[in-house]
């Protein structure tokens, strides 16, 4: 089965501190309520001397945030306060609650992504973990930021890997999944790509389940999101 996700469709905030597009969002639509546990895609561009998000309170979520542009600065209700230059990615397991703002720390604009799972248990102790990544150094590959199975990638507390890569025009990628208890999401961050023959652009997505192999086609060159995850929830 295969949904498609226009960028049109995506549920738009702004406010002087920035813009945001969440792919999923409050909806009588099914689809628009998550993709088995993963039930947060949020794009966002943060404005230089724009100001804080504000705090907001999140809890029994876990966390990914991808800095792809800019630096980004983070504060928390433990204290925390941090700044974020692009290729840092950070996860935060919420847990019984964690209150997170987020700002543009850097002189130029910032863009980053956060992405969004249900854990697999409830009410644990909040913890933040932060990596780097390097798409240059493995051009035209599928780069593990977050795996289950690989100790050089963050974790979280689910079953899910988020995987990004660039890719010149042309290229052909293929993806396995094993079983029917998971599926794939793939997002166009830039580019033009297709998807099971599905031609996605910016902002553009599309969730794939019940079948044992993806391709995606590269049209132009491309900054692709892939994440594969748990369809139990």
């Amino acid at each position: 089965m295969v949904t498609l996700y226009r960028s049109e469709e995506r549920q738009n905030t702004a406010g002087p501190w920035g813009t945001s597009a969440d792919t999923f969002f409050a909806s009588e639509q099914e689809k628009f309520l998550g993709f088995g546990a993963l039930v947060q895609v949020t794009h966002s561009t943060l404005n230089v001397n724009g100001g804080n998000s504000g705090m907001k309170l999140h809890r029994n979520m876990e966390l990914v945030d991808i800095v792809l542009k800019g630096s980004a600065g983070y504060q928390d209700s433990f204290g925390g306060n941090s700044n974020f230059p692009e290729n840092t990615l950070q996860v935060v397991s919420a847990g019984k609650g964690i209150y997170q703002a987020e700002f543009n720390a850097g002189q130029t604009e910032t863009e980053k992504l956060q992405i969004g799972f249900l854990p697999d248990g409830l009410n644990t102790a909040p913890v933040k973990t932060k990596g780097l990544y390097d798409l240059h150094e493995h051009a035209d590959t599928l780069v593990e930021l977050v795996s289950p199975n690989n100790p050089a990638s963050l974790t979280v507390r689910q079953h899910a890997a988020v995987l990004m890569g660039q890719f010149d025009e042309g290229k052909h990628i293929g993806y396995s999944l094993n079983g029917s208890a998971v599926g794939l999401f793939v997002y166009v961050i830039n580019g033009v790509a297709a998807v099971q023959q599905q031609m996605l652009r910016r902002g553009d997505a599309v969730a794939v389940t019940g079948e044992e192999q993806i391709m995606v086609h590269t049209a132009e060159r491309s900054l692709l999101l892939v994440i594969e995850v748990s369809m139990n929830g």
